[in-house]
């Protein structure tokens, strides 16, 4: 399996201002061919941030989440646009999402969602030190806010409203990095 797969054709089946759906048919170095499908982001990827007010607590955001047509907990999300380094789309999305700059802004980690059909990748960010800079967003709706005990994290790891994977490890992240 030192070889990767040769490329026989690559066909865009379907195409949205965030991702667009590829047909991709591979011959492996065995002689095998075979169809994949995967969905490719348009578009550098995406950021979350979790902003601390205090050394002692997380600010959440309640946003709704059409995947699953229910209000989410999670942390500052948003796409990286284009030209945007991750760093700079972290600042921008804390700014509109709850009005904060972070004095201290740090990448924990880069984590992809789902690379088995899917390029699409995250960066995580701890945000500290924040003052109040709000900037106008993109949100169709006032997002409400919610400070959560860092402390607490195994309970909200356990609700049924904080379910994103990125956000569920970033709280793994933030305490090990406090510890």
């Amino acid at each position: 399996m030192s070889r990767l797969p040769r490329i026989i054709a690559i066909e865009s089946i379907a195409a949205t201002p965030l991702f667009e759906m590829q047909r991709v048919d591979l011959e492996f170095a065995n002689g095998q061919t075979a169809r994949f499908h995967r969905l490719m982001g348009q578009g550098p990827g995406s950021v979350v941030v979790v902003p601390m007010p205090d050394a002692h607590h997380v600010r959440l955001i309640k946003e709704y989440a059409v995947g699953f047509e229910r209000y989410e907990l999670g942390f500052v999300k948003g796409k990286i646009d284009d030209g945007e380094t991750p760093q700079h789309a972290a600042s921008r999305e804390l700014r509109e999402e709850i009005g904060c700059r972070a004095g201290t802004l740090q990448h924990l980690t880069t984590v992809t969602v789902t690379p088995g059909y899917s390029n699409f990748q995250s960066w995580i960010f701890l945000a500290s030190e924040l003052s109040h800079d709000p900037l106008e967003g993109d949100e169709p709706e006032e997002l409400e806010t919610q400070d959560w005990p860092i402390n607490q994290f195994d309970a909200l790891r356990t609700r049924q409203d904080f379910t994103d994977a990125r956000c569920v490890l970033a709280t793994y992240l933030v305490e090990s990095q406090l510890k």
